[in-house]
Order: C-alpha cells, then structure tokens, then sequence
C-alpha cells in the first residue's frame, strides 16, 4: 500500500465518521508566541481547547505538518541515526471538541487498524495513565485486545503540548515488530518490551484526552469542555504497512534517497553507511517546507534552527563529494511526491530553491575556511595533550570567521574531543557588555522624516491613502516577484508609507519601475474599493489575502481594489484610487535576511517628498557654486524625476571637475618639491659614517612629502631622512631609514616618536616610514635639528 493510499484512507474512515477534513496549518504557528514551530495537530485547535474560540464543526480529520527540532519534543540529534526520528514530519489525527470523547476513540482507533488496514491484533498493545482505571476498562470491554497487553504508565501516558498549555491523560498504541527489530541485544540486562527504548516495541498512536490546562506556576485547571486529540506518525505507520526496516525505506523517503544517490554518485546503504543520505532528505524536508510557510534562516529563533538544519545537512552533503550548493536541487522529487497534497510547496518551488541555494552558497565559504581553521586547532589541543577546546578558540571561531559554535561542538566530538560551550557563552557575554558600553546596544533614532504640512489635506485622509497604497503596493510587489512576496511588516503614517516583505535579494531597477507603473495604473483607473464582512472560510475561498501569523475572528472584514487587490483588513481607507493622485516609491532596502523594506509616498505627500528631494540636491549644487534647480510643482512625477537626474549629473560632473583639478594640483605640487631634490640632497651630512638628511621643504601634502623622501633614499643608496612640511597650516614631518640602518633604537617608528612633541603632535608607522601630524609648523626645525643628535647618539651606541 503506498502513502498516498495510507493517507487518503485515514482522513476517508474519520469523515464517514463525521469528521470534517481540515487543511494542514503551516508549520510557522499562528499568533502563538509558545511555540517555534507547530509541532502536533492539535496547535491550530488550541483556542477551542481552551474555550478562547469556536469552529463550524465538533469532529475534525487532517494530517498536520509537523516540526520538532527544540524544547519538549526535541529530535535533532537523533536524525539519520535511527531509523524513525524526523525534523519534519506529518501527523495524522482526529478530534472532538466537546462531542464524542474516549470510548470513541478507542474503538475507532481499534477498527482502523485492525478492521480496515488489518494489522496482527497479537502485535498490538495499548498503555494508559496510571490513575486511568475507565480508559483501561474501555479497552477490556469495547475491543477484542489481548487483557495481558494492557499496561499502565505514569509520565509516557500524560501528553503536553509544552511547559504551558492544554494536556491530560493518553492511551498510545504500540506494535511488536518481532525480535530482530531490537536494537540493543548488546546491552546488558535488556529486555525488550513497551516502552523499553529499543526498536522491537513502536508507538503507532497516541490517543490524547485534552481535559486540562497547565498555566506558567505548574497547576492545573479543568478545560472548560473534554476533547479528544489524536495523533499518529504518518511516516511510521507507512512503514509497518510497506513491511519495511525504516521509515527510509517507505516511499515517502526512498525517492529524495535516490535522488541524492544520482547527484553524488554515491549509493546509499543502510545503517552507519547511509546517514549522510538520511540526513539530507529528512532535512531537505524540513526546510522546503518551513521556507514555503514563511520561515527564513537567520541569526536568531526559528531562522537560527532553519540555519541549523541546513548546514547540518551542508556538512554531511560533504560526506558524499557535494561541495556546490545541491539541496535545490532535490526540492522537485519533494515537489513530484507531496506537491499534490501540500501545493504551498509546489506553488513556492523557485521561492524556496533561491532560498537554499543562496544560504547554502553563504555557508560554503564559511565551512571551507572553518574546517582549516578547526583543523589547525584540534591538532595543537591534541599535541598539548588536552582534550577540551577553550571557550575562548570556539568564539575566536565564531566571532572572526563565523564558524558556529554548534558545529564546532559536533566536529570536536568526531575528533573524540569536547568544547568548553559555557566559556564560549562567557566571551559573547563579554562582547554583548563591550558593544553595550560603546552604545551600539542602542536604538537608532530615524532622522530626516517629512513633516505633514498644513493645506489641502488632513492627517486623516493622508493615512488613508497610504492605507490603501499598501493594498496596492502588496499586490503590485505578488504581480513582479512572485506569490512569495507576502507582508512582513507595515507601517502607515501621514508623511508616508512602510512596507515590509518577504523577498530574497534586492529589486533590481526594472522590478522597482514595474511596480511604481503597476499601482499608478490602478490609481488612474479611478477604481472603487469595495468593504465586504463576511465568514473567514469564505473570504479565503474568494481568494483574500491574510496577513500571517494573524489571529482573526469568525467574521472578517474583506477590502477588495477591482481585480487587482482583495485582502483582510480593518483599516480606514479612500473611496476610489483616484483619491490616491499619485504614488512614489522613494527607498529599498535590507531589513533582515530574506526580508526587504520599501518606503513610498502617495497623494499629496509625493510633491512633499519632492521638495525635500529639491532642497536636499540644490543645498549640494549651492556648496559648489552651481546654479539651483527650479521647477513647476505641478508637473508629473516622471518630469520631476527626470530634472532631479539631470540635477545630480550636474552635480557629480562638478565633483569629477574638482577631483580633476585636485590631482593637477598635487602633481604640480608634486612635480616642484621633486625640482628641489638637488638642493634637499646638498643638505646631506654625515653621522657616525651614516648619510642624514633632515630638511624643510615648505608647503606639501603627505603624498608629496613621502615621494620626495623615497626619491632622496634611493639618491643616498639608503640613509637617514627626515623631512619637514606646512599642509594647510598644520605641522607634518615624515621619516624614512633604511633597512641596513635600522636598530631598535633607531628606526623612523622610533624617530617619529621622539621629534613629534616639537609640532604638538604624535604619529608612528613602521621601521621603515613613519609620520607624525601636529598643531605647531613653526616647530619643524626644532625637531629636525633633534634628528640629527639622536642619530648621533644611538649612531655612536652601534
């Protein structure tokens, strides 16, 4: 029997039950700050759970997208080791909210799996809590099991979604898969039975009965109804059901395995041989499906474990010869196989293809110098006899050449080392406390904002406008870049508009171009907003966008633009899009990884915008003697951006003038302090059989002062030379010795350093050329007349 048939089955007995079939929620959990990922079916029913909300039906089917790679339910470790632990994986269930409670889902559970997939009643066993004497009885009197597989636990058969939230007692189904399954024959004292730890003995389904709620202090409190939550581990029982080994060898897995095995060359085998190709498609999994829902890698939370994720499994990709970016290349076999049934997946393929390639390729370059690096470090812990890298190595790692401190802690075990992680936590302390102190822990303020002017238009209607140039802007970004480009963040004020969105790198000038066209097309067209409320499952079928991660009510409020924009919103609006007038698109920018910010202007603030934009450019074009810009306020914005083009032109042809004219200057500089060379070497004097020259040479910059000692270095064949300069009224004074000269007592670092109080100055460099700057030109021949003494004096000391 293949998946899709496993499946299909499940969610077909529970609705000719009753059950009504309800669409996996994403795996980014919605308006639940608890939890990182939706990690069980039950995630999207919680509100009901707790009596904060109510939905259309009182029995419910689904197979969820699940996540557990942290907190409670934490797999990570253990993926591609064993042949059963996922990051990702789906959950069937079913529920009853306040209806049918658990003799129900016993007997229910009992004939699926017995009746309908007609698995060995002799193989099942069923465990309950240990104060649950009416589940046990149920079991007795309401299913042909066994009596003598029947057996009580105490933590295993209480379920919690987390430290908070709904729980109760549960009833799990275990299955024997016989004694060649067990994995442990080598342990002393093991026997293999329920709950034992080894492989002979496999939870099949966990019958949850949710009747109370654990609040922050650890109490318990009845829920307000009794429910019945269900979950079973889809890839395990496709496994029981194909008779097969692993959940690797089911056809959920095998064909992401073989597609690994065709871009490496290297076939899998099972056991310790085949992990690296476990990992990668278990992975693979994961993260595909957390990229289409709305997650993205980054340095902290839920990004952070995506980052994870992937370069785990960029590491063991290494295993196997994949040295370029190849886990986009597998997303199409996961698309062929649960496109169908998941077509956010398919719908977002290129989204999620740029998005892993792009990490991937990032971390690449961080592995390759890191594994030098960390190879180079465990040789020398080893060498000095020690088996624990410093906390203060991992950070040097991290911090300098962003190797992951998790990853350093993985390869170090492979080394047989370990790492010192809570010293490693001690230098971030430490770097958190010095940026702290330097101010760079505080919030930037936002300078520079235009200031709402009093005329022909009030607060009120200016947010208005660009309330609904956000609707359009949102529609116009999904219409160029694609249905990724979903909110991530807005801000509307009167001055102007904030839109933040999900997108993987910069617009390019024609994305930009195009959107700017695509809103103020719709805003010619003069098109009447239409403000529906209606039921929240209808919305979503007329095709209404939903702003992610949003809670909303059984009844939403609908704002709909034409055919152009239809979203969920509560705001105030214009009437029409004429009322908008015009739309300007003023910035663009990085917010985060995977996420762009786009700043704009509409209505009457776009001729705002313009003459702040006039101001700013003719304050430039007056500071270089250029003529202002003037302009006729009233014309079209594309008018206007063309004479502000044409504005900066003239001011960077100005700036290429003065740049011209500044390196003239200095070659004419230049090219008469190298005229005097005969009279500066004529100053040359011989000390302690050492050639100096220490010389004034009037006004010159640095550059010219350090050509002209070079020049006097090579005439002198190597030698002492120190010379003196006056550069826009300031004091500068440049030393050059030569290498067969130099001692630690005598170098021009050293020089420098004792001439520079003569100019009220302080400077220093390399043995070789050093300078110093001052506040004193008229103390240059002091300190000039000093070099010669103290070469005399370390001279004589050689």
């Amino acid at each position: 029997m293949d998946s899709r048939t496993i499946r299909a089955q499940f969610i077909k007995f529970f609705e000719n039950k009753g059950h009504t079939f309800v669409p996996s929620a994403p795996v980014l959990p919605a308006g639940d700050a608890t939890l990182l990922f939706t990690n069980a079916g039950m995630n999207q029913f919680k509100d009901i759970f707790l009596g904060e909300g109510s939905r259309p039906y009182a029995r419910a089917v689904n197979s969820q997208k699940c996540i557990r790679v942290s907190g409670k339910h934490n797999d990570l470790e253990e993926v591609g080791k064993d042949t059963y632990h996922h990051t990702f994986f789906e959950m069937l269930g079913n529920w009853s909210f306040g209806d049918y409670y658990k003799t129900e889902a016993v007997q229910w559970a009992w004939e699926l799996l017995t009746g309908v997939w007609k698995l060995p009643k002799a193989k099942l066993y069923a465990t309950v809590y240990t104060a649950d004497a009416e589940t046990a009885q149920i079991w007795r009197d309401k299913t042909d099991i066994d009596p003598a597989h029947i057996s009580f636990f105490e933590k295993e058969n209480f379920w919690e979604m987390g430290e908070t939230g709904p729980c109760g007692p549960c009833s799990e189904i275990h299955i024997d898969l016989g004694p060649d399954r067990c994995d442990k024959k080598n342990i002393p004292g093991h026997i293999c039975g329920v709950n034992s730890g080894c492989g002979r003995f496999i939870e099949l389904w966990n019958l949850v009965f949710m009747q109370y709620n654990r609040d922050a202090s650890g109490r318990l409190a009845e829920l307000p109804k009794k429910h019945v939550d269900t979950g079973m581990g889809f890839e395990r029982v496709c496994a029981v059901l194909q008779n097969v080994v692993s959940n690797y060898d089911t056809d959920i897995f095998t064909p992401l395995i073989r597609t690994v095995e065709e871009i490496s060359g290297v076939q899998y085998q099972p056991g310790a041989g085949g992990m690296p190709h476990r990992v990668i498609a278990d992975h693979l999994r994961m993260l595909s499906f957390a990229v289409a829902d709305g997650v993205l890698p980054s340095n902290e939370g839920r990004g952070y474990v995506l980052r994870r994720i992937l370069r785990r499994a960029a590491r063991y990709g290494r295993r196997l010869g994949l040295r370029e970016p190849f886990l986009c290349r597998l997303t199409g076999t996961l698309v062929d196989a649960m496109g169908t049934v998941f077509p956010e997946i398919k719908d977002k393929r290129g989204y999620v293809e740029k998005i892993l390639q792009a990490e991937e390729r990032s971390f690449n370059k961080t592995l390759d110098r890191g594994l030098e690096l960390f190879a180079e470090l465990t040789a020398q812990v080893k060498k000095s006899g020690q088996k624990i890298i410093s906390g203060a190595e991992v950070f040097k790692l991290y911090d300098t050449y962003g190797f992951p401190a998790d990853l350093t802690a993985v390869l170090a075990e492979e080394q047989g080392l370990s790492v010192d992680l809570s010293g490693f936590a001690a230098e971030m302390q430490k770097q958190r406390d010095k940026a702290r102190a330097a101010g760079l822990g505080a919030k930037s303020g936002v300078g520079g904002e235009i200031v709402l002017e009093a005329g022909d238009e009030t607060a009120k209607q200016a947010m208005a406008r660009h309330h609904t140039a956000t609707h359009l802007l949102h529609a116009a970004l999904q219409k160029t870049l694609g249905k990724h480009a979903t909110q991530a963040g807005s801000l509307v004020a009167p001055e102007k508009l904030r839109f933040d969105f999900n997108h993987f790198q910069a617009l390019t000038s024609e994305e930009k171009q195009k959107i700017e066209e695509l809103v103020n097309a719709e805003i010619s067209r003069n098109t009447p907003l239409t403000i529906e409320e209606m039921p929240i499952q209808a919305a979503k079928a007329s095709g209404a966008l939903s702003l992610f991660g949003e809670k909303y009510g059984e009844i939403v409020r609908v704002v709909g633009i034409g055919d152009f924009s239809r979203e969920f919103c509560g705001g105030h609006h214009v009437k029409n899009t004429g009322e908008l007038k015009t739309f300007k698109l003023i910035s663009e920018s990085a917010l985060s990884a995977g996420v762009r910010r786009i700043e704009a202007v509409a209505g009457d603030m776009v001729a705002v915008y313009y003459q702040k934009e006039l101001e700013k450019l003719n304050a430039e074009l007056s500071k270089l003697n250029l003529p202002e810009l003037k302009w006729d306020a009233d014309a079209a914005p594309a008018e206007l951006d063309k004479q502000l083009r044409c504005g900066y032109q003239r001011l960077e042809q100005r700036k290429g003038q003065l740049r011209q004219e500044q390196k003239q200057s200095e070659k004419q500089k230049l090219q008469t302090a190298l005229a005097g060379l005969p009279e500066y070497a004529a100053q040359k004097k011989v000390v302690n059989g050492m050639p100096v020259i220490a010389v004034n040479i009037g006004a010159a910059d640095r550059n010219t002062v350090v050509a002209v000692a070079d020049s006097l270095q090579n005439q002198l064949g190597g030698g002492v030379v120190v010379l003196g300069a006056a550069d826009n009224g300031k004091a500068l004074l440049v030393a050059s010795v030569a290498k067969k000269h130099q001692t630690p007592e005598l170098n021009a670092g050293k020089i420098i350093q004792n001439i520079a109080p003569f100019i009220e100055g302080r400077g220093g460099g390399r043995p070789e050329l050093a300078q110093a700057g001052g506040q004193r030109p008229d103390g240059i021949n002091a300190a000039l007349r000093a070099v010669v003494d103290m070469v005399g004096h370390f001279g004589s000391a050689r």
